[in-house]
């Protein structure tokens, strides 16, 4: 409920409970007997956090603790058949790409502060309406990509993994 919120902050409290107090090694929760809902549930609260796609809204990073200054999603897939990829550095979204496997209109929040650029695969501007702050709709045809920047900005769009925040238990059994 927290992610969904936007309480991104609570959002980690509350996941940071559940998995250092009631999810085991196995990925599963015990209560009377083992059980694999709330596993699940938290697995779909970790997904809120990071992308929401719902009432026709594509959300990048819509509940974000501080903490996770760097964060990547690569073909994240989302209501409406989107893959979207984005990357997140220090603290701030850095660019978002949305690919159609439809073919519809796209409406994204992106969370890029300021004047944004929006272009296609090979960098030509592409046209999209704002029809909120931080928030565009991109008319896409099936398995047309459009990239969302800061205006100016020219990214570097590899995809690589993040460092963690700090060390952590390690899942399953020994090696």
């Amino acid at each position: 409920m927290s992610a969904l919120l936007g309480k991104g902050e609570d959002a980690l409290t509350y996941l940071g409970q559940l998995m250092s107090r009631f999810i085991q090694a196995n990925t599963m929760y015990k209560e009377s007997g083992p059980v694999i809902e709330t596993p699940l549930s938290a697995a779909q609260s970790l997904h809120d956090m990071v992308c929401q796609s719902w009432g026709g809204t594509i959300r990048v990073f819509p509940a974000l603790p501080a903490a996770w200054r760097e964060l990547t999603v690569h073909d994240f897939r989302t209501q409406g058949a989107f893959l979207l990829s984005a990357v997140r550095e220090e603290g701030r979204t850095r660019w978002v790409r949305v690919t159609s496997e439809a073919g519809a209109p796209c409406v994204v929040r992106h969370g890029i502060e300021g004047p944004i650029e929006v272009r296609d695969r090979h960098g030509r501007p592409l046209g999209h309406e704002e029809v909120a702050d931080g928030t565009v709709r991109i008319g896409l045809r099936k398995g047309d990509s459009a990239l969302i920047t800061a205006e100016g900005d020219r990214p570097d769009l590899t995809i690589r993994p993040v460092a963690p925040n700090a060390a952590a238990p390690r899942w399953g059994l020994p090696v």
